[in-house]
């Protein structure tokens, strides 16, 4: 179970890292943009919906993570005087409604993204981009965060087993 545990936060890490890039990305197409506008009076018409994109699949695909550094927003009114078995039972508690939360993300993100693929879904906009590109990161983005809640549910059971929590 630990190697199992091992590769998901690898993967998840991996992820982590290629997203930390994004809004250095989004900064920098922001600011050309502005330059263009503002100086040489010259706006683009691809930096703001290239920008959106970017931050989609930022926010989209990020949340594997974030919940594994703990870093989402939670109520802790009583989980932090908890000990380490206590956290994991309460954690253990909880994560049926996390698995059904993100198998349905899971679910209906892939039925969204593969009719936009399916329709090679492109942008209203004057530039016309593809974007089902942008919308298949929800699958995946569901995919990430269900394998890293699996992952942690599997190290909370060995919390259990074993007494103490070890780095994930």
């Amino acid at each position: 179970m630990r190697g199992i545990i091992r590769f998901i936060s690898k993967t998840v890490d991996i992820s982590g890292w290629i997203l930390m890039w994004f809004p250095w990305i989004l900064t920098v197409i922001i600011v050309w943009e502005v330059i263009l506008r503002n100086f040489f009076n010259h706006p683009t018409i691809w930096a703001h919906e290239i920008s959106v994109m970017v931050f989609a699949v930022l926010t989209i695909t990020s949340g594997a993570y974030t919940l594994k550094e703990k870093a989402h927003v939670n109520m802790d009114l009583f989980y932090g005087s908890l000990s380490v078995r206590g956290k994991a039972i309460a954690d253990i508690i909880t994560f049926p409604a996390f698995f059904v939360f993100a198998g349905i993300l899971l679910w209906l993100g892939w039925d969204f993204a593969m009719r936009a693929v399916e329709m090679k879904e492109t942008s209203i906009s004057t530039w016309h981009p593809i974007i089902w590109p942008v919308k298949l990161m929800i699958p995946l983005g569901a995919l990430l965060l269900l394998l890293q809640g699996t992952a942690m549910f599997m190290s909370n059971i060995l919390t259990l087993i074993n007494g103490e929590r070890k780095a994930d």
